[in-house]
């Protein structure tokens, strides 16, 4: 089998000797050169042949996201793996939409890089753990987001009861302020709960915020 070939581009010496010995342990992955920036990367692709490219997003002449952009459009053959310390969704969803194949934390390269480089060498993009937890967090926080009912379907007086409750009023100061009876409050709370799906006070009162009734 032909060996998969490999440029690291990092400015750190040390780390990609690391990266190159995690590599060198695969038979048939083959570390065929080494950048410290994107300048550099961008003339070793010119001379080397390559399938892969390791990539740091923060590099001195040229940064990581517009070393994607060039590789892709003068190199459309070649891979691109990022390895780096953003671990926000900012720097990955440019990363990825700017044409990554995969996207590594640096805190996890020593067990996931080679499982990495096999995952894009087979056609498959690859995400770490830490990174698609990260994904998976915000994607539950924008269900959460979007499918939050809307104020509308609740009425004038169970917005005033979802006021009072919002300020820390009890049954019977909601019912004192509001001028009706401890009971219709009660029930008015029940039909919060049901329209809203939010069984907890606490979730009440997040809500309230999140539209604006206090």
């Amino acid at each position: 089998m032909a060996h998969y070939k490999i440029i690291l581009a990092d400015d750190h010496t040390m780390f990609r000797e690391g990266l190159k010995g995690l590599i060198d342990k695969e038979s048939s992955l083959k570390v065929v050169g080494e950048a410290k920036d994107g300048e550099e990367l961008l003339k070793k692709l010119d001379v080397l042949p390559c399938d892969l490219v390791v990539l740091d997003l923060c590099m001195p002449q040229m940064d990581g996201m517009t070393a994607i952009r060039n590789i892709r459009s003068q190199f459309p053959q070649v891979r691109i793996l990022i390895l780096t310390m953003q671990k926000d969704y900012e720097h990955f969803k440019h990363a990825m939409a700017n044409g990554a194949s995969g996207y590594i934390l640096k805190e996890d390269a020593h067990d996931q890089l080679t499982a990495a480089v096999r995952a894009i060498r087979k056609g498959k993009p690859f995400v770490s753990p830490t990174v698609s937890t990260m994904l998976t967090n915000r994607f539950i926080r924008s269900l959460d987001e979007v499918e939050t009912p809307s104020l509308e379907i609740l009425t004038a007086r169970e917005k005033h009861v979802l006021r009072c409750i919002a300020n820390g009023y009890s049954n019977k100061e909601a019912a004192a302020k509001l001028k009706i009876s401890v009971r219709t409050v009660e029930a008015h709370r029940v039909h919060l709960t049901d329209k809203l799906g939010i069984k907890s006070t606490a979730g009440l009162v997040r809500y309230a915020i999140s539209k604006g009734v206090i």
